[in-house]
C-alpha cells in the first residue's frame, strides 16, 4: 500500500521504456563516454562503516533470522580445496555448485562438484561429479541458469595451451537435475564459441533480456554481455564497453569479476572488482538494456578486492554483497542495501572474523575468509553462498522481509465497521489497499458493489479478512442480528394474523348459530347514524311546514 512498495514495478516498466526512450540514467541525463567525465552511479553514506572494526563488525548489526547452512566440509577423506559457490533452485530442490581439487586452487585435478538437497536445505547429498577433471587445463564452476524444464550448468575450461591465460564457456545441461548432457560450446550470436570465462551470475531483466558478464581473450578482459536466447546458451552479444587503461602489455582488465542491478530508473549498473587494489568497487552503467555502457568509475564502496555479488530483491531493493573492508581481508562478509538503487544507506554483518573455524590444510592460495560470494533469490529468503577459507562450502539464508527497504509492510484498511461491533439489519464497509488480493467473510468470497462491501443479517459471528497481494491481513469480527422494530413489525404482523383468523372463526360461528354480539364501537356507530338520520328527518319536517305557509 505504501509508495515504496511498487518500486519493483516501476523499475520493470521504465526499464523497458529506457530501451525505446534512452531515458532513466542515473546521470539524469545522457551517460558519458568521455573518460574522466562520469559520476558516481551510486554512492554509499559516509560512515556507514567503520573501518577501525575491519576485523570484527565494522560496527553493524547482525540480521534477525538469518542463519548459516553448511553443504560440504573437507576431511582427510575428502578434497581439501573447494571454492566458486553458486546456487539455485530447480523443480523444487536446491542445488550447489562447486569447483573442487585435492590441495591446490585451479590445479590441474580440479572439478566441478554439486550437491542436491531435496527438504529445504536441511540435509544435502554427498557431492556429485558435474563435469570431472579434463586433460590439458582445468574447469571451474560458472554458475547455473534455469530455461524452462532445463537446468543449465555453466563450466568455464581453462586450457594448459592457452597464452596469455584465458578460457572458454562451455555448458552442460539437464531435465531431471541428475543426468546431464556432455560439455557444449556456449555460443556468441554469429555462432562461434565464446572466447571467455563467462561470469556465475546471469540477470534476467524485464524484457526477458540476459545481461551477464565474461573475461574475453587474449587474456581475461571484462566485458558485459547480453543475448535475447531464453535459453541462456547462445546468442550472446559483446556489448559496446571500453576497458580501463591498464598499460601496454596487460593481459588483464583492471575492473574483474562483476555484478549487477537495477536502479529504480530502470538503469543497469555494474560492480567491478578493481585489480589495481583501490579497496573500493568499480561501476559502470547501460541505459539500453544493456547494449552500451559509461566508461567504469570509482565508487565510494569499500571492497576487499575479491569476487562480489549484486542484484535485486523482488520489492526493487538494490543490493551488493561483498567483504566490505578497505584491505585484502576477507573476514566480514556484509550486505549493503538501497531502497533506489541510487542511495546505499543500511548495511549487516553476515560473517566475522570470530566465526572462523581453524584453517585444517595447506595449499596454494588457501586462507582465512569468507570467498567469492554469490546470491540468488529463491522464495523468500535470499541465499548468499561462499567457500569459507576455501574448505567449506556455506551459505547464509536470510528471509526477505527483514531486508526489502521497499516492501508493503500494512495492512489492508477497513473502514465502516469496528472489531467486535454488533449492527443491525445490514452493514456496509470499505477495504483500502493499493494491492489488495482478496476479501472474505468466514471464508467465502465477498464481492464488492460500487466500492462497497455489504454484509446482512446473519446468526453467529462473521469474520471479515482482507489480505492483500504481500501477504498482509486485516481481520474484523462483527455481529448483524435483525433490529428490534424489525421484530415488532414480524411479531405484530403475526399477532394480526392471529386475530384475523379468530375473528374469521367467529364470524363463521355467529353465521352459524344467527347470534349477533356486537362490539362496544359498532354500537356507537349505530347510534350516531340513527341520530343523524333523526336530525335529517326533521329538517326536512321543518322545510315542509314553512313552505306550505308561504304559499
Amino acid at each position: 500500500m505504501k509508495k515504496k512498495s511498487i518500486v519493483a514495478a516501476i523499475s520493470a516498466l521504465s526499464l523497458i521504456v529506457s530501451m525505446n526512450t534512452g531515458i532513466g540514467s542515473v546521470f539524469a541525463g545522457e551517460q558519458s563516454t568521455v573518460p574522466g567525465t562520469a559520476k558516481q552511479p551510486f554512492v554509499v553514506t559516509d560512515g556507514l562503516f567503520d573501518q577501525t572494526k575491519t576485523e570484527s563488525d565494522l560496527g553493524l548489526p547482525k540480521i534477525e533470522g538469518a542463519e548459516t547452512v553448511t553443504v560440504f566440509t573437507a576431511t582427510d577423506d575428502t578434497d581439501h580445496y573447494c571454492n566458486g559457490v553458486v546456487m539455485t533452485e530447480f523443480k523444487g530442490k536446491l542445488y550447489t555448485q562447486w569447483q573442487s581439487s585435492a590441495k591446490d586452487e585451479d590445479a590441474e585435478d580440479t572439478w566441478v562438484a554439486y550437491s542436491v538437497s531435496d527438504d529445504n536445505g536441511a540435509t544435502w547429498s554427498e557431492p556429485k561429479v558435474l563435469v570431472p577433471t579434463i586433460d590439458n587445463g582445468y574447469c571451474s564452476s560458472g554458475g547455473w541458469f534455469v530455461s524452462g524444464d532445463t537446468l543449465v550448468s555453466y563450466i568455464n575450461v581453462w586450457y594448459s595451451d592457452t597464452t596469455p591465460r584465458g578460457g572458454f564457456a562451455y555448458y552442460v545441461e539437464s531435465t531431471d537435475g541428475e543426468h546431464w548432457s556432455e560439455m557444449k560450446p556456449v555460443l556468441m550470436k554469429d555462432g562461434t564459441p565464446m572466447e571467455g570465462i563467462i561470469e556465475q551470475d546471469p540477470h534476467v531483466l524485464a524484457s526477458g533480456r540476459i545481461v551477464n558478464a565474461a573475461h574475453f581473450q587474449p587474456g581475461l578482459f571484462a566485458y558485459p554481455i547480453y543475448t535475447d536466447d531464453p535459453s541462456g546458451t547462445k546468442g550472446w552479444v559483446k556489448a559496446q564497453y571500453t576497458c580501463m587503461e591498464q598499460g601496454e602489455g596487460a593481459t588483464t582488465s583492471r575492473e574483474m569479476e562483476p555484478s549487477l542491478f537495477v536502479n529504480e530508473d530502470g538503469t543497469i549498473v555494474m560492480t567491478f572488482r578493481d585489480q589495481n587494489s583501490s579497496f573500493v568497487r568499480l561501476a559502470a552503467i547501460s541505459t539500453d538494456q544493456g547494449e552500451t555502457w559509461s566508461e567504469t568509475v570509482s565508487t565510494n564502496m569499500p571492497d576487499c578486492r575479491a569476487k562480489q555479488s549484486a542484484g535485486n530483491l523482488p520489492d526493487g531493493t538494490a543490493y551488493l554483497v561483498g567483504c566490505s573492508v578497505n584491505n585484502k581481508g576477507r573476514w566480514t562478509l556484509t550486505i549493503t542495501l538501497s531502497s533506489d538503487g541510487k542511495t546505499f544507506d543500511t548495511a549487516y554483518v553476515l560473517r566475522t572474523h570470530d566465526e572462523f573455524p581453524e584453517l585444517k590444510y595447506t595449499g596454494k592460495a588457501k586462507r582465512l575468509g569468507f570467498h567469492y560470494p554469490k546470491s540468488v533469490v529463491i522464495g523468500d529468503y535470499l541465499y548468499i553462498s561462499y567457500a569459507t577459507s576455501k574448505e567449506y562450502v556455506e551459505y547464509t539464508r536470510i528471509p526477505l522481509d527483514a531486508i526489502s527497504l521497499n516492501a508493503d509492510k500494512e495492512a489492508p484498511v477497513i473502514s465502516g465497521i469496528e472489531d467486535g461491533a454488533e449492527y443491525t439489519d445490514s452493514v456496509t464497509f470499505t477495504v483500502e489497499d493499493a494491492n489488495l488480493k482478496s476479501v472474505t467473510v468466514n471464508g467465502e468470497a465477498l464481492t464488492a458493489e460500487d466500492g462497497k462491501y455489504t454484509l446482512t443479517v446473519s446468526d453467529g459471528q462473521q469474520v471479515v479478512v482482507a489480505e492483500d497481494e504481500a501477504g498482509n491481513k486485516t481481520v474484523v469480527k462483527v455481529m448483524v442480528k435483525a433490529s428490534a422494530n424489525n421484530s415488532t413489525e414480524d411479531t405484530t404482523t403475526a399477532t394480526d394474523a392471529a386475530e384475523n383468523t379468530n375473528t374469521n372463526s367467529d364470524s363463521n360461528s355467529n353465521s352459524n348459530s344467527n347470534v349477533s354480539t356486537p362490539q362496544t364501537g359498532d354500537t356507537m356507530m349505530r347510534v350516531a347514524a340513527i341520530m343523524a338520520g333523526l336530525l335529517l328527518a326533521s329538517g326536512l319536517v321543518i322545510f315542509a311546514a314553512g313552505k306550505k305557509r308561504r304559499a
